[in-house]
């Protein structure tokens, strides 16, 4: 970040909605990102996709525009609005020139506030979520990534599902259910917004004010949590797709919140597993050493609710089981033996230089500012986050090892032409 633009800003208006704001006048542009907490979690149970459908029907119409006028006026200035859900929020991001900035908040006002959601719009949004659906099961890679939340997490859980929902309960989804939604969800109080580029902040202050501060809060906020669960039994399913040349296998279980406060020595301890292809061990020695995989890596996946720890892999056929052994080995390695000094240092240096490009950009500035709002980091964690990494010990990363990587409860997710022996 620009060490000569003043510090960010963060401001709460009377009716919750969180502003976030940091000037950077490098050049004429202007980053407006966003997150509501509406995601699929609130999804009632039989209408799995609801928030997704009520996100996408954002731009598709609102009291005072058609959807072509919104692409309209925000294409012929250069800029976009994009709407998506995901388990826990919604996101926005806007790009635009500061010039244009009055216009494309007045589009951003419109469509968060007084969406019309469109009966014909719906019915082609659904027609696309059938078209989507059909197309990932037909993904040897998406069917094993779904098996295994499936495996993972019980039935009702929110990680459970995708956040398209099923073709079934897309099916039954009415504009009716969309309305209340909208109603119940989008709400300036479960509202964060982050504004970074070339602004003056106290400008920008009085602009949401002016579009936005009017919009009352109904009711008892909706409370954002997803419920723990607990380590399950290990399962191996597998969905044979014999037409398929690859199978894919996804393993795992359970990971962590990512307001656990070992979150960040984790990150550095699978960066040296799986998280990054030029130190991970799984990519130079399952696929580089063993030849046993096209694709291999790791990831934990923490957010409100303890999000998965999962190892995937594209292999032949033929090297399905011996790829699981080998995945499995190096888990187990890295929970008994951890990290080299080389490792450690590498690592530290690779997410520390990472993060520092992060920075450079608008929209990346701005995702951090979000995430440090959503999970109460704090407006200076830009500036500690070298710090919290430099501060970690190799033993500290060995003992999150020990502590939350166990192989032994890992379920087994196998899609492609395979069949269980």
């Amino acid at each position: 970040m620009n060490n000569h633009q003043p510090p960010p800003t963060r401001h709460v208006f009377d009716n919750g909605l969180t502003l976030l704001v940091q000037e950077n006048h490098f050049n004429q542009t202007v980053a407006i990102s966003g997150r509501l907490k509406a995601g699929s979690m609130y999804d009632r149970q039989g209408f799995y996709g609801l928030s997704d459908v009520v996100a996408n029907m954002l731009t598709k119409g609102t009291e005072n525009r058609t959807w072509e006028q919104i692409a309209e006026e925000t294409e012929s200035v250069g800029a976009n609005i994009g709407v998506a859900a995901s388990t826990e929020t919604v996101s926005i991001e806007g790009r635009l020139l500061s010039k244009d900035f009055d216009r494309v908040l007045d589009v951003l006002k419109d469509i968060l506030r007084a969406p019309n959601f469109p009966q014909e719009e719906i019915e082609k949004h659904r027609r696309q979520v059938y078209s989507w659906l059909k197309a990932w099961e037909d993904e040897t890679d998406d069917v094993a990534d779904r098996l295994l939340r499936e495996a993972v997490y019980p039935d009702g859980h929110p990680y459970h599902w995708r956040v398209q929902g099923t073709e079934e309960s897309v099916k039954g989804i009415q504009r009716e259910a969309l309305v209340d939604f909208h109603a119940s969800y989008y709400r300036p109080d479960s509202l964060l917004l982050a504004i970074v580029g070339d602004v003056k902040t106290q400008a920008i202050i009085e602009k949401i004010d002016a579009a936005i501060g009017d919009w009352s809060v109904n009711g008892e906020k909706p409370p954002f949590m997803i419920p723990a669960v607990e380590y399950g039994e290990k399962q191996i399913v597998v969905q044979p797709m014999m037409d398929k040349s690859q199978a894919n296998i996804e393993l795992g279980h359970k990971g962590i919140t990512r307001t656990n406060p070992d979150f960040y020595t984790i990150n550095l301890m699978n960066a040296v597993l799986g998280g990054s292809a030029g130190i991970a061990r799984l990519f130079g020695r399952v696929r580089d050493v063993q030849g046993l995989a096209y694709s291999v890596w790791s990831s934990f996946t923490p957010s409100i609710g303890e999000g998965l720890f999962h190892a995937s892999a594209g292999v032949n056929p033929a090297n399905v089981d011996k790829a699981i052994e080998s995945i499995l080995h190096e888990i187990e390695l890295m929970k008994s033996d951890g990290i080299t000094e080389e490792e450690f240092s590498d690592v530290q240096n690779l997410i520390v230089g990472n993060f520092a490009l992060t920075l450079e950009t608008n929209r990346g500035l701005a995702a951090v500012l979000l995430t440090a709002e959503l999970y109460g980091l704090g407006l200076g964690y830009p500036e500690r986050h070298e710090s919290i990494y430099r501060n970690i010990t190799r033993a500290q990363v060995n003992a999150v090892a020990q502590k939350y990587l166990h192989p032994d409860l890992c379920s087994i997710a196998i899609a492609g032409p395979y069949h269980e022996k």
